[in-house]
């Protein structure tokens, strides 16, 4: 296993490095699909009402967003060391042809199953394109320049956040929602016109042997599906589905993971535990932010919004602010710096629960919590990229993908769970929510500890 590389009190690099020759072409390539996946994601998320009273089948509406989180949790070990094995070239028309599949196959969906199948054909390839432009990045970029490449990406998401939506309904309202799915494919060729001719940029290295951890991927998917959809349901047989899909997905999880990831071992394990509390922290607040504003604070949606808007933009600046500076201070310092201010931003939204606090505090610290996570999150990956070892990038890198996955699906999982568990006991919705913030700061608090052993030394 490689080492992480000092720190080096030297001038970030210019913005225009990463855009230089077919280096370039590869960055532009990687931003398009970055983009497109964002809002691609927003968009179906918008036009699903519409999809809904045209197919029927109401109580199959969640299913469609599951479908494709849980395609995407089997997906990225899989492509991760799929990249290693095979190399990106080969692997991209794969994941790209199933990425396009699944707009083929929703949008021609005569019925509600149909749909699901493309939605979960489409999370594969979203999965598969995670770990492959990561993996890229870490093959590619030298370390130097990752960390720009990575704030560029987060930078991708401003633009789907601002016009997704917007555009999700507009094609619903006048050409039909179908069009919605086939609208992609023009820039999906596009992007892979891009990227093959600058994937011969990518090392070449003596192809391994390795294990592809297809049987743990699915076994993951299984347990990890059962287990998510048991925090949403407020029976008790729902603690014995629970414990089912936990038996199932931990055992896989153990095998895909590194040795070490439950105990925060020093290094890349480290790394993927901290990207997992990392994304429990934020989304057990993120997922019901809206609600409290709207369902406690009586603002309406449109308002609300406003929040995710201002998140998204410090985000990004959190991430280019980041990319300055990561070759001169620590990681483990930077990651640290990042949680703090999303776990101060967090405290402040969670004040705002209260009658007696202005509605725009919560705006405020929204905003600080998304300029936190603009340094933590590609903090995490930027440490893995440093230590792992040539030729084996994607599949060190997946396990962080990974569990950066299934901490979102925790974190909203979890917090949704409180919420319905005090609905059940006659709670206000204010008990419910400020016990989904609660996990968050646990999860977080945690981060703050972990955080620190993601360089193999002491910082």
């Amino acid at each position: 296993m490689a080492t992480e590389a000092p720190a080096i009190p030297e001038e970030p690099p210019q913005w225009r490095e990463v855009f230089r020759g077919r280096r370039g072409r590869l960055t532009s390539g990687l931003l398009l699909l970055e983009a497109l996946v964002a809002i691609q994601a927003l968009v179906v998320a918008t036009i699903m009402p519409d999809v809904r009273r045209d197919l029927g089948m109401v109580e199959l509406y969640g299913l469609a967003f599951t479908a494709s989180s849980l395609a995407t949790i089997a997906a990225i070990p899989i492509a991760g060391h799929a990249v290693d094995r095979f190399g990106p070239r080969k692997v991209l028309l794969p994941i790209l042809g199933l990425f396009a599949g699944g707009l083929l196959v929703a949008a021609t969906a005569p019925a509600m199953p149909v749909l699901l199948v493309g939605q979960f054909l489409e999370g594969a390839g979203g999965g598969g394109l995670y770990a492959l432009s990561l993996g890229t990045v870490a093959k590619t970029y030298p370390d130097r320049l990752r960390a720009r490449v990575l704030a560029l990406l987060a930078a991708m998401w401003i633009v789907p956040g601002l016009v997704g939506p917007p555009l999700g309904a507009l094609i619903a309202s006048t050409v039909g929602w179908r069009w919605a799915f086939l609208t992609p494919l023009p820039i999906l060729l596009l992007g892979w016109f891009l990227i093959v001719p600058a994937l011969d940029l990518v090392p070449s290295l003596e192809q391994r042997q390795m294990a592809m951890p297809i049987r743990w991927s699915v076994q993951l998917m299984v347990g990890a599906g059962l287990a998510f959809t048991a925090l949403t349901i407020v029976r008790p047989w729902a603690l014995a589905m629970l414990a089912a899909g936990l038996v199932i997905a931990v055992p896989a999880l153990a095998k895909i993971v590194p040795r070490g990831t439950f105990l925060a071992s020093r290094g890349i394990p480290a790394s993927a535990l901290s990207a997992f509390l990392l994304s429990v922290g934020f989304l057990s607040m993120d997922a019901f932010l809206t609600l409290m504003l709207t369902g406690v604070r009586g603002l309406s949606l449109a308002e609300a919004s406003i929040a995710i808007t201002a998140a998204t933009i410090t985000w990004a600046l959190g991430s280019m602010w980041q990319s300055g500076r990561a070759q001169r201070i620590p990681l483990p310092r930077l990651l640290l710096l990042g949680t703090m201010m999303v776990i101060v931003g967090e405290a402040i939204v969670a004040s705002a629960l209260s009658a007696s606090v202005p509605p725009l505090v919560a705006y405020v610290g929204w905003a600080l919590v998304g300029a936190g996570m603009g340094i933590a999150f590609p903090t995490i990956p930027l440490a893995t990229m440093r230590l792992v070892a040539p030729g084996e990038e994607s599949a060190g890198l997946s396990s962080v993908l990974l569990m950066d996955v299934l901490g979102v699906a925790a974190g909203a999982g979890l917090g949704g769970g409180a919420v319905a568990v005090a609905d059940s006991l006659g709670a206000p919705l204010s008990a419910g929510i400020a016990a989904a913030f609660a996990i968050g700061f646990v999860a977080l608090l945690l981060l703050a500890f972990t955080g620190r052993r993601i360089a193999p030394g002491p910082v």
